[in-house]
């Protein structure tokens, strides 16, 4: 009897000692992983691994990581890994939300499922990216502006002008809707509704003409002469009731300018996001299409920060779900092609 107790005794020890053992293994590879973070991210406080701003990073880090690991508990086994170390890992959701998402505000008066346009279902391709047209550009970081508001609709136009040209997509002014678009507040936040306003009323310069500085800025009039594209139509709606007219104007139309959630975006790392998206309107992207074709059905979402976020600065949400809210606030546009000015 006293040996069968002491072999339970040196089972339970060594168990004990293993489970020790993985926790530490475990606690040194985070370490690692953050430290890894720290130095491709140029994080100042890697220089010293004593101070309580490394200290309090690698908390917030690990918090993150934790949050990841549940968030991609909901997808199936052998699905791609959706959330993850990003750029803004040793980032806390407050501050991520505060630098990011406090600045939009959602549209107002928005009209609902009018789209004018009516499309039969077997006419719609089943995937379409209108990257492939040669009329969307390269991702933009707005980094501390938040000014996504006038990234979208300002993306929106360029694409529009391609379409309808049949040219590639011209770079044209966000600093200029910035400065000068007073029913909006720069990069302290405003709404695509205002954006598509002013754009309307004023029209856009080339981006060379009047250059990002990522900062909110005196408005100074270009000269007239300078070429600038108007707009004929730019209409706000809603399409809470009727998704798929999301899908008729990304087929038919056009890229798309839309209010989104984006709060569990804060880990995104890749893949087509299908939980965890709710609807408190806080970002605004650009559409530019979608994908039918496979098990789960996805719009393709180009973000305004930076390539080296998400998948090359593109985002993968679910169709049919109304996800991260993106039925909310929709505006689409046609340029003005008689009154335009081109270089």
């Amino acid at each position: 009897m006293y040996l069968s107790y002491t072999c339970v005794l040196f089972l339970l020890l060594g168990l004990l000692t293993l489970s020790e053992s993985r926790l530490a293994d475990e606690k040194l590879q985070l370490y690692k992983a953050f430290h890894e973070f720290a130095v491709k991210h140029n994080r100042s406080y890697v220089k010293n691994s004593n101070s309580s701003e490394f200290l309090f990073r690698f908390n917030v880090f690990k918090e993150n990581v934790a949050r990841s690991q549940s968030l991609n508990e909901g997808f199936p086994n052998g699905s791609t890994r959706v959330y993850g170390i990003n750029k803004f890992a040793d980032w806390s959701p407050e501050e991520f939300k505060a630098k990011y998402l406090s600045t939009y505000k959602p549209s107002k008066g928005l009209r609902k499922n009018l789209s004018g346009l009516k499309f039969k279902f077997q006419d719609l391709p089943t995937k379409k990216d209108w990257r492939d047209s040669g009329v969307v550009n390269p991702v933009m970081d707005q980094g501390s502006c938040g000014a996504c508001w006038a990234f979208s609709v300002v993306e929106t136009v360029e694409s529009m002008y391609g379409i309808q040209k049949n040219a590639s997509a011209p770079s044209l002014s966000v600093q200029e809707l910035i400065d000068c678009d007073k029913n909006n507040s720069g990069c302290e936040g405003g709404s695509i509704k205002g954006a598509c306003d002013w754009s309307l009323e004023n029209g856009l310069v080339w981006s060379d003409q009047y250059p990002l500085t990522d900062k909110t800025g005196s408005c100074h009039n270009p000269s007239s002469s300078l070429p600038r594209v108007h707009l004929k139509a730019c209409e706000n709606n809603q399409y809470t009731t009727d998704e798929y007219q999301l899908l008729q104007l990304l087929a038919f139309h056009g890229p798309i300018a839309v209010a989104i959630d984006a709060t569990t975006w804060h880990n995104y790392i890749g893949g087509i996001i299908q939980f965890h998206c709710y609807n408190n309107l806080n970002h605004a992207v650009q559409i530019v299409g979608y994908n039918l074709e496979g098990d789960v059905p996805y719009y393709i979402i180009r973000n305004s920060w930076g390539t080296n976020f998400g998948d090359q600065g593109y985002i993968y949400v679910r169709y049919g779900k109304n996800l991260c809210g993106l039925t909310h606030d929709v505006t689409f546009l046609d340029v003005d092609l008689n009154r335009n000015t081109f270089p």
